[in-house]
């Protein structure tokens, strides 16, 4: 009669009864089923945002670079009033396009490391790529309307 218990109380997940009457524990798993806590809840949804906020910033770099590219293009040959930038002349050559290009990858460099190392830092930095994207991009379309 006690197998039969045993058995039963097994397949209903309670629990069993031991030779002498004692109850016995079942299996944890068993009779409370693993809910995630309300902490691990959180600390996935941060991940999963994480991911998500990565995944973005590496997309905002293409506007980031194609609108720089944009700007090398439509002040090529022109007088550049950034004096870091300009030549001999006060025009905008390889000179400019080489530190323009040269910064925009030491910048997305030193993100890299950053979201690397501070996965959350990734949102702040899509921010500011797409803002400095379209600054840069209205600058180039500036440019082009002065020609």
């Amino acid at each position: 009669m006690i197998i039969f218990r045993k058995i039963a109380l097994l397949a209903a997940g309670i629990g069993s009864l031991g030779a002498f009457g004692q109850t016995l524990p079942a299996p944890a798993a068993v009779m409370f089923p693993r809910a995630n806590s309300p902490i691990e809840k959180a600390m996935e949804n941060i991940s999963r945002d994480n991911a998500t906020w990565k995944r973005r910033w590496v997309v905002s770099l293409a506007p980031l670079v194609g609108s720089q590219v944009l700007d090398a293009h439509s002040s090529w040959g022109h007088r550049e009033l950034n004096p870091l930038l300009a030549d001999a002349n006060g025009g905008f050559g390889m000179k400019a396009a080489g530190i323009k290009f040269g910064a925009v990858a030491a910048a997305a460099g030193v993100e890299y490391v950053l979201v690397k190392k501070y996965p959350r830092a990734a949102k702040f930095f899509t921010i500011v790529n797409v803002a400095s994207a379209g600054v840069t991009s209205s600058l180039a379309v500036h440019n082009y309307n002065l020609r």
